[in-house]
């Protein structure tokens, strides 16, 4: 299910070039402590912005082109066509497309720190019969 589209407006630096966004699933869709998986496709240079204050915890499949993950404006990791990023709760910094157009698909969590003082959650099933 597609909730929201958006095309350059989603907190994507671009350098005046078209991004295109597609939030997939949210939260409240999920039984998980899964946040939400996003649909990206961004220009060459095009700047996705990671901020601790988020919360969460990101992986980042790369299906076209190349991303880099920048913190303090040094290259920390760097993932190419099929390659996932991970990226970790608690950092700032910046995941920016490589020279040529790059389409990736995050998926954001709840941190391991935060999940485990949840209650357990366990899907009720209809009785059997």
């Amino acid at each position: 299910m597609i909730v929201s589209r958006a095309r350059g407006d989603v907190a994507v630096r671009t350098g005046g070039r078209s991004a295109h966004w597609q939030s997939l699933i949210r939260r409240g869709m999920l039984h998980s402590e899964c946040e939400g998986v996003e649909y990206w496709d961004l220009p060459p240079g095009g700047v996705l912005e990671v901020r601790s204050d988020h919360g969460v915890e990101e992986a980042v499949l790369v299906l076209d082109g190349h991303l880099g993950l920048y913190e303090d404006g040094a290259e920390t990791a760097r993932a190419g066509a099929g390659d996932v990023l991970l990226v970790p709760h608690g950092i700032d910094g910046e995941l920016r497309a490589g020279d040529r157009p790059t389409t990736a698909v995050t998926v954001r969590g709840l941190p391991a720190a935060v999940s485990a003082r949840l209650p357990r959650r366990i899907p009720e099933l209809p009785p059997a019969g």
